[in-house]
């Protein structure tokens, strides 16, 4: 086995893909950006150690700092998901640098949404694909292993024929 747990991880193959260079309108979305901190450090990171077992294990990669972002996404044609679990898979290219997501508060609380089970964040590179890891239970661990969340909100209509 090349990862601890397949059990609730992404699925091997996407249900849907856009892109902001994309030149149709079916496979487009359009971004823009806010910078909350011209000057941010996180205390852990992953970038490069995810391996598969029986190394997967790193403990992160220590504390990384830079530019604190938040992203506004549009998507000109939008998702039509029925009820159900589904993971968002962000990919970022960058002219220069790493790019790195910040993990969301733990526990959830008021205003937000608690939610069971709580799916965390996995992550891959091509060392594993198409397994994913998750990002506090194998590659951070320790006891208790922290969870680590994205944090991203959803803002929209529904379509007419709902």
């Amino acid at each position: 086995m090349r990862v601890p747990t397949r059990n609730n991880s992404p699925s091997d193959n996407a249900l849907d893909t856009r892109d902001s260079a994309a030149a149709d309108v079916e496979n487009k979305l359009s971004f823009g950006v806010e910078i909350l901190a011209d000057s941010f450090t996180a205390d852990n990171s992953v970038l490069n150690g995810i391996h598969p077992s029986p190394n997967f294990n790193t403990r992160g990669e220590g504390p990384v700092s830079g530019e604190e972002v938040v992203f506004e996404v549009a998507f000109p044609r939008p998702f039509d998901l029925p009820a159900g679990h589904y993971f968002f898979v962000p990919q970022v290219k960058l002219d220069s640098g790493e790019f790195f997501w910040l993990s969301a508060p733990k526990p959830i609380v008021a205003p937000g949404t608690p939610f069971m089970p709580d799916l965390q964040t996995w992550i891959r590179n091509q060392e594993i694909d198409p397994d994913w890891l998750r990002v506090g239970a194998d590659i951070v661990g320790g006891s208790p292993a922290p969870a680590f969340n994205g944090s991203f909100s959803l803002h929209g209509t529904f379509p007419p024929h709902h």
